[in-house]
């Protein structure tokens, strides 16, 4: 794979900051863009968030002038509250911006609950709305908006129009290592059609690099061609999840997670990483069982 996975910078414009997700590096990035304005985008967690900061103040670029969330899941927007307030006591302000789907989600962000996650959930307000074919000018860059739901019901990707690099968020899953391409079949609101939809859309797209928040710039031919493995990661993934509901085993969450491991094999060499991993599908999994029966 031919990958950019360290922190620093992946183009002349940008700047990737690993914010520690689950406590390990390696799993979880928000992107600087930088030009007569500058645009992070999204905001990682709530114990992430000082981590952004002390880097962002680093880089002489805190704060920044927006902040675009992908989508409203908490490892992506949690850190907006500390952003905030931290510019607020440098008597400045943070612009923050997401997709029209996302505004009510965010404002009510205990559907989250679902995660189980060892953080408490702020709700968001004051957030701008975007839509499909919106564009953020940076002054030097314009951001364009692409809704691409399947992940979430409020995903969006971003095109940096001068560097053509998009960035997708949780669009396509969790591929933190060459070998390790995670589903993003994640509750509440994980989609079949949209998922399928949508990377037929991005198809369409004339990029030239891929940001994945889990993690790292992908580019030249891997950037087209992990459309494809992302749709079979996802066929692969639902297809386990049907087969256990079958023969009544989907509450048997452990065993769908060696199912996975068997049947996918994704290598994940790190026993931090392989643990975050396994919480990651076990989430998947409950969501999925709730589309199921729903």
């Amino acid at each position: 794979m031919t990958a950019i996975r360290e922190p620093g910078k992946i183009n002349p414009d940008t700047t990737l900051i690993d914010f520690g997700f689950s406590d390990v590096l390696g799993v979880g990035g928000v992107y600087l863009i930088e030009s007569g304005k500058s645009c992070l985008i999204d905001s990682g967690t709530t114990t992430g968030a000082p981590r952004i900061i002390k880097k962002l103040k680093e880089l002489n670029a805190f704060p920044p002038d927006y902040i675009l969330l992908t989508h409203s899941h908490w490892d992506h927007c949690q850190g907006v509250p500390l952003l905030r307030e931290k510019a607020m006591k440098e008597q400045k302000s943070v612009q923050v911006l997401a997709s029209e789907v996302a505004i009510p989600l965010l404002a009510d962000q205990s559907f989250n609950e679902v995660f189980h996650a060892k953080e408490r959930f702020q709700n968001i307000q004051d957030v701008g709305s975007l839509k499909e074919g919106d564009t953020v000018d940076l002054d030097g860059i314009l951001l364009k908006i692409y809704s691409t739901p399947g992940h979430s019901k409020d995903q969006i990707s971003i095109l940096d129009e001068k560097n053509k690099n998009l960035f997708v968020g949780d669009t396509f899953g969790m591929k933190v290592a060459n070998n390790a391409f995670l589903s993003s079949i994640m509750p509440p609101f994980c989609n079949k059609d949209d998922f399928t939809s949508t990377i037929q859309k991005l198809k369409q797209i004339d990029y030239d690099s891929i940001s994945l928040a889990h993690f790292g710039l992908i580019y030249d031919n891997e950037a087209r061609s992990i459309l494809d493995e992302a749709q079979t990661i996802f066929n692969q993934t639902w297809q386990i999840f049907e087969t256990a509901e079958q023969n009544n085993q989907l509450d048997d969450m452990k065993y769908v997670y060696q199912l996975i491991m068997q049947e996918i094999k994704p290598t994940i060499p790190e026993f931090e990483l392989q643990k975050t991993s396994m919480r990651i599908i076990l989430k998947g999994i409950n969501g999925f069982r709730r589309i199921v029966r729903k």
